[in-house]
C-alpha cells in the first residue's frame, strides 16, 4: 500500500474511532456526573492528571522513541530497530515502577494539597494507590508497541485497538456502576481493564505487522539509548512545558476552588480533548515522512508537507472551532443542564473559551513534526517553557485573585498560545526557507475565509430561531456544515485540488464499478 493510502486508510479510522469514543463521551459524561456527583467527577478528572504528572519523569525518553525508530525504519536497519525497541521497554518499565511507589508514598499528601473533602478522602487516596500505580505503569509500556506500529505508518491499527476498547470500556461502565457498591472503583476497575486490553491489543499487532522487528532481552543495548537522550533532552524539557500548560488547569482550579470547579472544567475540556485529534489526525501521522524527507535531504518535500499539513488542518479545525463556539450554549444545555442545573453556564464559557484554544493549535498545523523530523527542537523547548510558565502565572492570578471564576484558569493559555504560535510559525518558515506571503497564501487566507463565512451562517442562525431540542442543534450544525463544505471546494481547495479529488473519486468507482473478464 503507498503511503498516500496509507495516510487517508490511518485518517479515515482515526475519524472513526475518536468519532464514536466521542458519541459515547457525550452520554457517559451526564451519566458519570449522576452517580459520582460533581466531586467525584472531578476526582476522575485530578487522577488523569496525576498520570500525565508522572510522564513528565520519563527524561523525553518515549516521545523521541518514535522519532528514532522511524529513522531505523528509514534506514532500513531493523537489528538497531530492534536493539531500541527492546532496550527502551526495559528502561521505561524500571522508571514506571520507581515513579509508582513514588506515587503510593505521596498519595495522602496529594489529597489534601488538592483539597479533597473528608467524606472523599479514603476514596480518594485508595484511587490514586491503585489507579495511579498502575496506569503509570501501563502508560510507560504501551507505547513503546504503539511507537513501533507508528514507525511502520500503521495509525490505522492504533486507532482500531483504541476505538475496539472504547466501546467496550464504555458499555462497561453503563452495566458495572450502577451496581457496584462505590461507583468510583468500579470506575477505576473498568478503566484499569481497558488499559491492559489496549497493551495486550498492541502486542498482538506489534507481532504481526511490524515485520522484522522484534523486542526480547536478547536485544538489549544500552548503547541504543545514546541517541534517545540526544533528542530526548530537548523532548523532556518539551514534554514537561507540555505537561505543565495541560494539566496545571486543574492542579490550579482544585487548589483554589475545590475538585468541584474541576467537575465544570471537565465537560469542556474532554469535548476538547474528542475533536483534537479528528482535526490533528493527518499532523500527527507526517513525523515518520518528515523524518524520512530530512534523511534523505528532500527540502521540498518538507516544504510541501508543513504547508499541505497546515492548510488541511486549519481548514477542519476552523470548522469544528466555529461550530463549538457558536453553539456552545445550546449544546452544554441541552447536554449538561440535567445533572448541573444552572451551573451548565459555567461550562459554556469554557467551552467558548476552548473554542478559542484549539483553534490556535490547528493553526499550528505540522511545525511539531516538522520540527521532530529535523531535529531541531531547542527554540521550540525555550519557547515553550518560557510561555508555560506564563500560562501558569496567569492563571493562578485570574482564579485566585479575581472573581472571574473557573473560565479565568484559560486565560493564559489563549494569552500563551497566542505568542507561541506566531513566534514558532516563524522560526519554522525561517527554517524551510519559505516566504510568509507564500505560507499565508497557500496555508492560512482559504481556511481563514471558509472560517468566516461558516461562523457567519452559524451567527445568522443561532441569533434568529430557537435552539431547544438535539435536532434543532443538529439542523442548525447540518446547515452550517453545508455552507463549510461550499466554501471548502471552491475557497478552501484551488483548482488541481479539485481536479486530484476528482480524479480519485473516479478512480475508486471504476475499480468497484468493473467485473472480472471471462477467462474462456
Amino acid at each position: 500500500m503507498s503511503v498516500i493510502k496509507q495516510i487517508v486508510r490511518n485518517t479515515l479510522s482515526g475519524w472513526l474511532a475518536v468519532g464514536i469514543r466521542g458519541a459515547l463521551a457525550l452520554i457517559i459524561v451526564p451519566f458519570l456526573l449522576n452517580h459520582l456527583g460533581k466531586e467525584g467527577f472531578g476526582l476522575i478528572g485530578i487522577l488523569g492528571v496525576i498520570v500525565s504528572m508522572a510522564a513528565v519523569a520519563d527524561l523525553g525518553l518515549r516521545g523521541a522513541l518514535g522519532r528514532e525508530l522511524a529513522e531505523q525504519l528509514a534506514r532500513n536497519d531493523l537489528k538497531i530497530y530492534s536493539e531500541l525497541a527492546s532496550t527502551a521497554l526495559v528502561l521505561y518499565f524500571c522508571l514506571a515502577c520507581v515513579l509508582g511507589f513514588a506515587g503510593w508514598l505521596l498519595a495522602p499528601w496529594v489529597v489534601e494539597v488538592l483539597k479533597v473533602s473528608e467524606a472523599m478522602y479514603e476514596d480518594a487516596v485508595s484511587s490514586i494507590r491503585i489507579y495511579g500505580i498502575l496506569s503509570i505503569i501501563l502508560s510507560f509500556i504501551t507505547p513503546v508497541f504503539s511507537a513501533a506500529l507508528s514507525s511502520f505508518h500503521r495509525f490505522d491499527l492504533i486507532n482500531s485497538v483504541q476505538l475496539i476498547v472504547g466501546i467496550i470500556s464504555s458499555v462497561t461502565l453503563f452495566v458495572v456502576i450502577p451496581v457496584v457498591e462505590n461507583p468510583l472503583y468500579g470506575w477505576v476497575g473498568v478503566m484499569l481493564v481497558s488499559e491492559l486490553s489496549i497493551l495486550f491489543l498492541s502486542i498482538i499487532f506489534f507481532r504481526k505487522f511490524c515485520n522484522g522487528a522484534e523486542i526480547g532481552l536478547s536485544y538489549l543495548n544500552i548503547k541504543r539509548l545514546i541517541p534517545l537522550f540526544h533528542l530526548g533532552g530537548y523532548l523532556y524539557v518539551i514534554q514537561l512545558a507540555q505537561t505543565l500548560t495541560n494539566t496545571a488547569n486543574s492542579i490550579v482550579l482544585s487548589f483554589f476552588l475545590g475538585p468541584i470547579s474541576v467537575a465544570l472544567y471537565q465537560p469542556a475540556s474532554k469535548l476538547s480533548a474528542m475533536f483534537n485529534p479528528i482535526v490533528m489526525t493527518l499532523a500527527e501521522q507526517l513525523f515518520p515522512l518528515t523524518t524520512k524527507f530530512h534523511t534523505t535531504e528532500n527540502k521540498e518535500k518538507l516544504q510541501e508537507t508543513f504547508l499541505w499539513g497546515t492548510k488541511y488542518t486549519l481548514l477542519l479545525g476552523g470548522f469544528v472551532s466555529v461550530n463549538i463556539f457558536i453553539f456552545s450554549e445550546p449544546l452544554a444545555r441541552l447536554w449538561l443542564y440535567d445533572s448541573l442545573g444552572d451551573d451548565y453556564l459555567v461550562v459554556v464559557q469554557v467551552m467558548k473559551i476552548f473554542a478559542i484554544v484549539d483553534l490556535m493549535t490547528y493553526a499550528a498545523g505540522t511545525q511539531w513534526p516538522v520540527l521532530l523530523g529535523m531535529k531541531k527542537l531547542r527554540y521550540l523547548s525555550i519557547l515553550l517553557v518560557v510561555t508555560a510558565i506564563l500560562n501558569i502565572l496567569v492563571s493562578i492570578f485570574f482564579v485566585g485573585f479575581t472573581a472571574v471564576g473557573v473560565a479565568g484558569v484559560l486565560y493564559g493559555t489563549i494569552i500563551s498560545k497566542f505568542i507561541r504560535i506566531i513566534l514558532l510559525t516563524l522560526h519554522v518558515l525561517e527554517l524551510l526557507k519559505v516566504r510568509f506571503f507564500v505560507f499565508f497564501r497557500f496555508s492560512i487566507l482559504g481556511p481563514l475565509s471558509c472560517l468566516f463565512f461558516s461562523a457567519l451562517c452559524a451567527w445568522i442562525l443561532i441569533n434568529n430561531y430557537s435552539c431547544d431540542t438535539w435536532i434543532d442543534l443538529m439542523s442548525m450544525v447540518a446547515a452550517t456544515t453545508t455552507v463549510w463544505l461550499f466554501c471548502f471546494w471552491f475557497i478552501g481547495l484551488n483548482f488541481n485540488e479539485r481536479s486530484h479529488i476528482v480524479a480519485a473519486i473516479k478512480k475508486i468507482r471504476g475499480k468497484s464499478g468493473s467485473k472480472p473478464q471471462n477467462p474462456v
